[in-house]
């Protein structure tokens, strides 16, 4: 899943291939030349949903006036409400 913050900079989540018994997800923000890791630690047993609002409210702190937390990859692209 790929989240633009507030048109600043796009986290992307990546899940273990597995499931919950194979780790948890972690976020990295792209760079045009590479990824950084985060110092977030994500739950487990967090769905689709539960994890756009979990990073969105962790990335809180970026907020901006008249922009939001928006998924990229989704089918529409999309504000996530906090």
């Amino acid at each position: 899943m790929r989240l633009d913050i507030y048109g600043q900079f796009v986290v992307r989540v990546v899940a273990p291939r597995g499931g919950r018994a194979k780790g948890r997800p972690i976020a990295l923000i792209e760079e045009p030349d590479r990824w950084r890791f985060t110092d977030l630690l994500i739950p487990n047993g967090l769905g689709e949903h539960g994890l756009e609002r979990y990073v969105a409210e962790m990335f809180r702190s970026f907020a901006r006036p008249q922009r939001t937390v928006c998924r990229l990859d989704a089918v529409l692209p999309r504000p996530i409400r906090l």
